[in-house]
């Protein structure tokens, strides 16, 4: 291969790899859009209750494994006694409420339903969107008074006058 034809497949590779970016592929969706759909707590939640069947299998086991050790501490003379959990028992109640949480928001119909919860249009996202209206009307706010003095022909004295106007510009 020739010098020439070598650094221009090397500088075409590196444009390809720095230049061209691919949006991050979709493994979950963010759970403030998900939110109206998230049972306060999973561990209340009935076992036919439709959201139970979005959940991954393991993360299914041990919501009703845990549910099991919460029903045997319950029997316990020391619930009995203090009237509530350990805390380490609130503890994994806490955490397997996250990690259901993650399993639905994680699961392939929940994708499914909105491929792309971080677009607001065809190429912005919704932070990008927002930002671009900003600037545009804070651009526009600005442009007012220029508009205003044009509209009111403030904006350079007159040149129909017969005498020698004065520049009020403050440009000699």
């Amino acid at each position: 291969m020739r010098p020439l034809t070598l650094l221009s497949c090397l500088c075409f590779a590196a444009i390809t790899v720095a230049g061209c970016q691919t949006p991050n592929q979709v493994n979950s969706v963010p759970l403030a859009k998900v939110q109206k759909d998230l049972p306060a707590d999973w561990i209340t939640l009935k076992p036919e209750d439709w959201r139970m069947a979005y959940l991954d299998a393991p993360t299914r086991q041990s919501l009703i494994a845990l549910r099991k050790s919460l029903e045997a501490e319950r029997a316990t003379q020391a619930f009995e006694a203090n009237g509530s959990y350990s805390e380490a028992t609130y503890e994994s109640i806490r955490q397997m409420n996250l990690s259901c949480n993650q399993s639905y928001a994680a699961n392939a119909v929940v994708i499914g339903e909105d491929l792309s919860p971080e677009l607001a249009g065809a190429a912005l996202s919704v932070n990008e969107a927002y930002m671009n209206s900003t600037v545009v009307g804070d651009v526009n706010l600005r442009q007012v008074q220029d508009d205003w003095a044009r509209l009111w022909l403030m904006n350079k004295p007159s040149s129909l006058s017969p005498y020698p106007i004065v520049n009020t510009g403050g440009r000699p």
